[in-house]
């Protein structure tokens, strides 16, 4: 866990070059590779159009990939883009083009630069980032691919995987100790509900809070309420408790917390006539 004085920022954005410099190293390591070795000869160095040329070929057999085994309809409604994403994917991780199978796509605004599947312990750019969720089958398995628009990705499915088992704690991953304020409001029409500005109680709640606890994976859905803590130079927005899931909160990724945050809510709840706690 990154110290507070000294957090460990990750944007995706940084990790990689512009696609066209990208594809063009790549492409020419890999036609290095394919001419023998000739001594005192100098092996020529490919083109940036032919470098687009190849992109383009493998961006048309993950496309002609996917029409094998979807429906026509499903292939020619895939963008341009995604398949671009697809060809890098199974390059840059050397999977078997027949092993590989992309199944479906969403097009989603993540919360910050964490792109929905944020590592443990670790601190993310907090900037809205738009892009896509990627649903595929490698090797028989089904895993999620997260994107933005800069050809950035990550494998959301390995990193849910690596969280599992480990500690966390809300407190400490958002820094919620020098909260000033907490306010709960109706996610949809953004109405105040409840707002605790009292030192002593906000102490309290922090406190009851600052523990590890055991997270799950949940499924995305309409949360009812967002909790707000407000801290002297930012906040922290927190989409909580939904029909499907009172457990439910949502804010670099979707998950099921147990009683952790859904006892903040009910306390803010108990005080007030309306809305109460949905049926």
């Amino acid at each position: 866990m990154p110290k507070k004085d000294d957090p460990q920022i990750i944007d995706t954005n940084q990790n990689f070059i512009s696609e066209s410099n990208e594809s063009k190293e790549k492409v020419e390591q890999e036609d290095e590779k394919l001419i023998p070795e000739k001594s005192n000869e100098k092996k020529p160095k490919i083109t940036e159009e032919e470098a687009k040329k190849i992109i383009q070929e493998r961006e048309k057999q993950v496309k002609e990939n996917n029409k094998s085994n979807n429906s026509d309809e499903l292939a020619e409604q895939i963008p341009d883009y995604i398949g671009m994403i697809l060809a890098k994917i199974i390059s840059e991780e050397k999977i078997d083009i027949n092993n590989f199978k992309f199944d479906s796509f969403e097009e989603i605004t993540w919360n910050s630069s964490a792109l929905g599947c944020p590592v443990n312990g670790m601190f993310y750019a907090q900037v809205i980032t738009d892009g896509y969720k990627l649903n595929v089958i490698k090797n028989n398995e089904k895993e999620e691919y997260h994107t933005d628009l800069r050809t950035n990705y990550i494998n959301c499915t390995e990193i849910r995987k690596s969280n599992i088992n480990t500690n966390y704690n809300f407190v400490e991953k958002y820094e919620l100790s020098n909260t000033k304020k907490i306010e709960l409001r109706l996610n949809k029409e953004e109405k105040l509900i409840s707002t605790i500005e009292n030192e002593e109680k906000i102490n309290s709640i922090i406190n009851s809070i600052n523990k590890k606890i055991t997270i799950s994976q949940s499924d995305i859905c309409e949360a009812n309420y967002k909790l707000i803590f407000e801290k002297e130079d930012s906040s922290t927005e927190m989409l909580v408790y939904c029909n499907k899931n009172p457990y439910y909160v949502y804010v670099d990724e979707s998950i099921t917390s147990g009683n952790t945050i859904l006892s903040i809510v009910e306390e803010m709840l108990s005080t007030i006539e309306f809305p109460g706690m949905p049926k």
